[in-house]
């Protein structure tokens, strides 16, 4: 057994993308099963893990945990709509909906990188609040309370993605190519640099780095990518109103990332599986389901204050030693997190 844990333990890698091959065959299994609730159910599971992981990319990485991330979701949905409104095809309104989204980040984000700690968080909520504002009261753009229609979702050539079962493969493919795209930024010298503003943001800038720069920059990239979510949720739900973007549902964003492991990609991944999975499917049998998800996250903040991720990290510790790891040999599953530190990344 302590040769299988010597190989494991030296082809991280190997295991790794098995790991991530296992998972996704899992999600490609979904519409098989055929349900399309459980499609749906997948659906959420992709957009919502996106957006948390963009968060967790300025939150995480960064240091900056923002409570208007849901705002940019709705930015790039309310773009759509808007788009298809004004007779755009689906795909000019797309371009026009990131488009919207990173301006929008732009601005927000002259004035949210100036700050940090409580006070960035207090700030981003007032910007999200503002986004939220605009969408309930600018009725002529947004529809007000009563929400904009999306017509219908584009065409991919000869795919019809009308069909569930195909936006829902579409969805998978633009998901798994923004989280490539996400593990490329957080392992790049712009992702190690951000580790290390989050770690000693004075030493940073002590080493002549443009720490108001890199934070700006990471401000955008996050807002795109929740844009791209807001893109894919608009043309899922085919509608967008203001209840998609208010305080409670900037708040589960924060609560996925937090529940699964800040820092590390994969735990905010995690903990928005569990989040959608207990208000999508547990609700429908459990009527306190609520209560049922503050008593996890209070259990997780008290007994993994790293998050579900780093209970993991923990768990595969404890069972590399009772596997009878030789000594000497450093766990790269167990002992070192996904992530690590930025000064070990450096060396």
């Amino acid at each position: 057994m302590s040769a299988v844990v010597r190989v494991l333990d030296r082809r991280p890698a190997w295991l790794r993308a098995a790991v991530a091959l296992v998972l996704l065959a899992v999600a490609a299994v979904i519409p098989q099963l055929g349900s399309t609730f459980y499609v749906s159910l997948g659906l959420n599971f992709l957009i919502f893990g996106l957006l948390a992981m963009s968060l967790d990319l300025i939150g995480g990485y960064t240091g900056l945990v923002s409570l208007g991330q849901a705002a940019f979701l709705g930015v790039g949905a309310y773009g759509i709509a808007w788009g298809l409104k004004q007779g755009l095809s689906a795909d000019a309104s797309i371009g026009l909906a990131l488009l919207a989204v990173v301006v929008t980040a732009l601005v927000f984000g002259l004035a949210a990188v100036r700050v940090g700690g409580i006070t960035f968080v207090i700030l981003t909520l007032a910007l999200g609040q503002i986004i939220w504002g605009l969408a309930y009261r600018w009725v002529s753009v947004s529809g007000g309370d009563n929400g904009l229609p999306i017509s219908d979702r584009p065409g991919l050539g000869p795919i019809d993605l009308t069909d569930s079962a195909a936006y829902y493969y579409f969805v998978l493919v633009i998901f798994v190519i923004c989280v490539l795209i996400l593990r490329a930024i957080v392992n790049s010298p712009f992702g190690l640099t951000l580790r290390g503003i989050k770690d000693n943001e004075p030493r940073m800038r002590t080493l002549g780095y443009h720490v108001g720069l890199h934070k700006y920059l990471a401000f955008v990239i996050a807002a795109f990518f929740s844009g791209v979510a807001g893109v894919l949720f608009g043309f899922f739900n085919l509608y967008i109103s203001p209840t998609a973007i208010d305080f409670g549902h900037n708040g589960t964003v924060v609560l996925m990332a937090v529940l699964g492991g800040l820092g590390t990609l994969w735990g905010p991944l995690l903990g928005s599986l569990v989040i959608v999975f207990l208000q999508q499917y547990l609700s429908i049998y459990v009527q306190r389901w609520v209560t049922v998800q503050g008593v996890i996250f209070v259990l997780v903040v008290l007994f993994a204050p790293d998050g579900l991720w780093g209970l993991l990290t923990r768990m595969g510790r404890w069972l590399t030693k009772r596997l009878g790891a030789p000594p000497g040999v450093e766990p790269c599953l167990a002992e070192r997190s996904v992530v690590g530190t930025y000064e070990d990344d450096l060396a």
